[in-house]
Parts: C-alpha cells; structure tokens; sequence
C-alpha cells in the first residue's frame, strides 16, 4: 500500500454520458456515463473487499513502487533494477512497440509486446477510447497493479465502479448482473509456463466488441475475445476487458475523475490527447506511444482507434501535429453545443492511479505529477495549452510537411473507398489538406485555389466534411466498397452532363437529405446501374444523437467552390478518376 501522504486528491468535476452497447445480452441495458457534477463529492472509490468473488486479479504492486523484488525485476521494456515506477515502465512499454503494416496494408500499426516469453501481437480492430483502455487494463493485469474507472449507473442513480475488483457498487459489491469473474473464469496464470501450448477460453474467444472489431489475423470470425484470450492467461481479465470496452467509452476519459489535465511540456508515453467538440456523446482518444526530440523540440507519436473499428493507426509527429493545436483538445473559443472547449474535458491528460487507503479504493495524482498536474476548473490554463503546444512541438520542413499532407490525404481517400460514410476520414483528408496549403505556400508560394487545382480530386467534393453533431452520415459505419462505387459513378456522371451542356456544377456531396432515410438519390442510381442489392439503407451503428435530422450539415472545409478551381471541363469519361486532379 502506498502511504496517503504520498498524493494529492485534487477534487475533479465529471463529464457527461459515454456509448456502448452489448452484444451477447448477459449484461444489464445501456453505457455507463459520468457521475452528474452535484455528486461527485461522494463518488470518490469503492469500499475494498480483497479477493471476493467478484475480483478480477489480485494486487499485489503498486503503481509508485520501485525498489521491491517485482518492481526490480526486467520486464519486457527494461532492465532490472531500473529504479522505474511502473507508470514509467507503463509509458516505456508503449514506447517499445514495433511499427508493422496493418492488416489490410493501407497504413501501419503497433505490435504490441507481451510478458509471456517473445510472444507479439499485432492489434484487434478497436474504436478510439477502447484503445487506450484496453492497454491501460491489460498492463494493470500483468503486473498485478490497482487499475479502476469511474462511470454511472443511470438506472440505479449511483456510481459505478470497473477494475480489478470488477464491476462493483460504492460498497464494494459486485453489482448483478455482471460476472463474478473469480468464481466464474479460470486464472491459468501460475500453471502456464514459457513453451508450453497457450491455454484457451472457448467461451471468451467467441465474443465480441460489436461490429468491425474482426482479428481475421487469428482466426476466421475472431473478435476481440479471441484476441483478449491471446493476450491473458487469467481469463478472468479476457472477459472483464471485453465488458470494459463496452460499458466505457471517451466521455468516461474526459472525466477528469479517471484521467487528469497536464501540462503541455509534460507530454511522455502513457499519455492521451482527447478532443472534444460536445458535451454529450463521442469524442476522438489519441494515445501517445512515443515523444521523441527533433531539432531540440518535442515530436510524439500516436496511434488511434476509430469508428468504424481499425487496428490503431499509427502517425508520426509530423502528421499528428495538428491534434495537439486544435480548439478541439480543450482551446480557446466555444464548441457548437455552445459550451467552451476548455470545459468539455478535451486536451492532454494522464492516467490517475488507484491507491487503497482506509478501506476505500480512490483514483488520485501522484505527488510526483504535482508539478505536471492541472485542475479541471483552470480553464484558462488548459484552454492555453493548444498554442503552447504550436509554438513548442517540432514542426518539420516545409518539404517534410508537403510528404507528410500527401499521405495523410491519400490514406483518407483509400479509407473512403472503403467507408465511404466515414466522417472522421473525411476530416483526416481536410486536415492534410490544411497543412499541403501551408507547406506550399512557404515552398512555392502557392495559394489554396492553385493548391487545390494541382491536388484536389472529384471524390474530394463528393466527400465533403461534414459536421458530426449534425449529420446523421457520421453515425453510419456499415458502408462499403461496392457503395462508394455507386457514389462515385453518380459524381461522374452529374459531372458529364453538366459538361455536355456546357456547363460547370458543384458536385453533390453525400450525405443525408430529403425524405425516406436520405440517401434516395444514390439508392436510385445503384438501381439504375442494375447494382441495387450493393446499395444497404442507413443504419444507426453507433449512439446516433442526430438521428432525426433531414439534412447533414457540411463544414466550411468540405464544401470549396469546385467551379472556381476547375471551371468547364471537358467532357469526362463515365467512371470516376482516381489519378488525380478534376474529374
């Protein structure tokens, strides 16, 4: 047990409710929110009841620990006797990851080093949040360290505690129906041995997060169940991380009771951006894996989850830079719901770590992040903290700049060929565009109708931006190839009969307008095309607050004045043109 006097427990205001829904209906209805602000005074952490049936693993370190046998000992990112607490061994070992090409070799991801002799493993598909969840739970099990999170019981009006402990009550007890995952599942952990076969859960391996979390890598079918029995011999963690993933997601992160504000100069593996452009409802987690230094100045590394679902993608400092300086990561100036950025709960934090102290579990800030530590109340210091990530992060030449937005675009436009309903892709694509327009501008002193003209394609204008809080597109993650296919053929061929009448029109962008579920106009075509089995009617993949919305709204990015760049093109052939430039 760490003694009190080591920590502070700065007192945090909540967030609002977070998604997620189960898939195998042994679970009770509905995510897990944020304790509501009037009662965060009392939702501090869970009476302890050590090794009851609902515990999950044992503790037996703790996270500040650095000289006893097990904190001594090497582990799979350092030597032994290192004189590391394990939240530093935690940011070593992410920092360890090798960088391999994705299942589909459309980007790369991160390989992710076990305890159990060499075992690697590239990642399952997971959404943003799940992804820094997942890894924070699972290095928590392996080494046997406190690890719980804080959400909300809506049905019963009371917190809701998730850790080692399981899902449990303030008073520690465990809350039906979920699992008591003691008496329930097996801990093959102190029979397994290096070489010997890996023992596996039939049961486990046959969930799932939901849709798009497939490891065909592993198996036909496979989802992250069989991916978390291939990374667990205490079963017990298998299961509890699947349900984690579930009832938690990026509000849950922005809850400063979970995670905590830093500052800028303080970023280190272990970390996690969070943008936040709303109070309720998703936002986008971005794990730092690595802060390097270039040309004296900090550069990190990231690698994101999305939804739809991917294997986390993995970007260097030169095509992440623009998360850190967003408005979006907590800034300055306010977010469409109206309410200022710096209150959402968006920006750099760090994980709080659970210490047990007078019978009760509480989640606080080391005394040694004191110095790193910012309040949630300091809005101004947190809305700060963008520009002094813009005039601190390395920012690469113009050259490098140039390569880095040509990637990011065309990664965009492939993920669209193959989701085409992809708003965050959409934005990823506008993003790049950003810093081409910049780097060209320093490069050959170009502006952004030249820089467009030289660059832009006709499915840019198709897939124009949209506003995610507005547009009911944003919340459809089951579009496929075959649709976008459809989109694109419709493009090209509005584009030809404008042309042959010797005119010049904006190419209509896909999204949801008029009646019926919105997308007539392309369901339509497909039918036209004799393709009217590709074309699937919308569907809400994800908690959906614009559901009902007639019209999705686009954002000044996504909608430029496609006339004004390429005027009257000549007649264009019926397929769309993926070579670049117009259509």
């Amino acid at each position: 047990m760490v003694k009190r006097s080591l920590w502070f427990l700065p007192v945090a205001l909540l967030a609002a409710c977070s998604s997620g829904s189960p898939d195998d209906g042994d679970e009770p209805n509905g995510p897990l929110g944020a304790v509501p602000d009037a009662l965060t005074e009392s939702a501090k952490g869970p009476i302890d009841h050590g090794g009851g049936a609902s515990e999950v693993w044992a503790v037996q370190n703790q996270w500040m620990d650095t000289t006893t046998p097990a904190a001594a000992a090497a582990g799979i990112a350092w030597e032994a006797s290192s004189g590391l607490t394990w939240e530093a061994k935690y940011g070593k070992w992410l920092a360890s990851f090798e960088i391999i090409p994705n299942s589909d070799q459309t980007s790369e991801t991160i390989q992710i080093s076990t305890p159990y002799g060499n075992k690697k493993i590239a990642p399952p598909s997971l959404e943003c949040a799940e992804t820094a969840m997942a890894l924070r739970g699972m290095f928590s099990s392996w080494y046997h360290l406190p690890f719980f999170m804080t959400g909300w019981d809506d049905k019963a009006k009371r917190p809701l505690y998730a850790g080692h402990f399981g899902f449990v009550d303030p008073n520690g007890n465990n809350v039906s129906p979920f699992p008591r995952f003691k008496t329930q599942y097996q801990d093959k952990e102190a029979s397994w041995h290096t070489g010997d076969p890996w023992p596996k859960d039939a049961k486990l391996r046959s969930l799932h997060l939901g849709s798009g979390d497939e490891v065909a890598f592993l198996e036909p079918g496979a989802g992250a169940g069989a991916w978390f029995d291939e990374v667990t011999l205490n079963k017990r963690v298998g299961y509890f991380l699947r349900l984690l993933l579930v009832y938690f997601g990026s509000v849950n992160l922005a809850d400063p009771s979970n995670l905590f504000n830093i500052k800028p100069e303080a970023t280190a593996p272990g970390d996690v951006l969070l943008e936040r452009w709303q109070k309720q409802g998703i936002g986008h987690t971005i794990p730092v894996f690595r802060v390097d230094t270039v040309n004296g100045k900090p550069a990190p590394s990231v690698a994101t989850g999305s939804m739809p679902r991917r294997q986390p993608m993995w970007t260097k400092p030169i095509d992440n830079r623009h998360y850190f300086i967003s408005d979006e990561t907590g800034g300055q100036g306010n977010a469409g719901d109206g309410n200022p950025y710096a209150k959402l709960g968006g920006g750099i934090h760090r994980w709080r770590v659970a210490t047990l102290s007078g019978g009760k579990w509480s989640n606080g800030v080391p005394a040694s992040d004191a110095s790193a530590y910012i309040a949630a109340s300091d809005t101004a210091a947190i809305a700060a903290r963008p520009k002094k990530f813009d005039d601190t992060l390395a920012f690469g030449s113009a050259e490098d700049r140039k390569t880095a937005a040509i990637q990011m675009i065309d990664s965009a436009r492939t993920k669209l060929g193959q989701l085409p309903a992809s708003c965050s892709s959409r934005t990823l694509r506008e993003d790049g565009f950003r810093i081409l327009y910049d780097a060209l501008q320093e490069l050959e002193q170009k502006d952004q109708s030249a820089v467009d003209k030289q660059y832009r394609k006709l499915e840019d204008y198709v897939f124009g931006e949209l506003e995610y809080t507005k547009s009911k597109t944003c919340c459809w993650n089951t579009t496929t190839p075959a649709m976008a296919q459809v989109i694109l053929d419709f493009a090209a061929a509005e584009q030809a009969k404008a042309a042959a009448n010797h005119q010049c029109v904006q190419p209509t962008i896909f999204r949801a307008v008029g009646s019926g579920d919105g997308y007539s106009t392309w369901a339509t075509h497909a039918r036209d095309m004799g393709r009217q089995a590709d074309w699937r009617a919308w569907s809400e993949d994800e908690p959906c607050a614009q559901r009902t919305v007639t019209e999705d709204t686009t954002t000044w990015r996504g909608d430029p004045d496609y006339c004004s760049v390429f005027g009257l093109q000549p007649t264009p052939p019926h397929t769309p043109n993926n070579s670049g430039g117009p259509p």
